[in-house]
């Protein structure tokens, strides 16, 4: 009697076993839509790179996009003077939105989501600075070409709307990496004499 209660066990351990990697199967092939698949469909996907701006009076900024994790992330880096910060932008899509969580060199944390207006990409977020303050901004992205990035900063509303007006605009140049040159040490020019 032992070894059928055994055997009824184990059979319900393996129909538990299966029936749980089914629905793992199955929900990683819907989910298989990447965020770096969503933007190439939307011609958005010439945000990601290197950007830098100057300010009126002589700071530079530099905004980094990263694509990670195969395409399912995009790492955003912001440096401007000596402020800094550190995002992840990833695609909820039981929410069908991009999210954005990002943290700074302040003690400042911020949450923002992400959406298409019109051929604009347009972030909206809160921010939390280390004293609990919060601020709420929009920011509008607009290609001008290839290597120009237009970037509009504005207040948003109580109803999550952006202002009228935006706070500022700058233009972003897009930087390109300069491979790495490789330097021939002593090891490498004994071998090839």
């Amino acid at each position: 009697m032992n070894k059928q209660k055994t055997a009824k066990v184990s059979l319900g351990r393996i129909l538990l076993l299966v029936t749980a990697l089914l629905i793992i199967c199955t929900g990683s092939a819907v989910a298989q839509q990447s965020l770096q698949g969503l933007a190439k469909e939307y011609g958005l996907d010439w945000a990601v790179g290197r950007w830098t701006a100057t300010t009126d009076n002589g700071t530079e900024i530099q905004l980094v996009y990263r694509w990670e994790l195969d395409g399912h992330l995009i790492t955003a880096d912001l440096k401007m003077g000596e402020y800094a910060s550190r995002g992840m932008i990833f695609y909820v899509p039981g929410e069908e939105k991009a999210t954005q969580v990002s943290v700074d060199n302040r003690g400042g944390r911020s949450k923002a989501t992400w959406e298409l207006l019109d051929d604009k990409l347009v972030s909206k977020s809160e921010h939390v600075d280390a004293e609990g303050n919060t601020r709420k901004m929009g920011i509008m992205y607009s290609k001008v070409d290839a290597r120009t990035m237009k970037v509009a900063v504005y207040g948003v509303g109580q109803d999550n709307e952006l202002a009228d007006e935006p706070w500022g605009t700058m233009e972003f140049k897009r930087q390109v990496r300069k491979p790495r040159r490789k330097t021939v040490g002593k090891d490498d020019t004994e071998k090839s004499n």
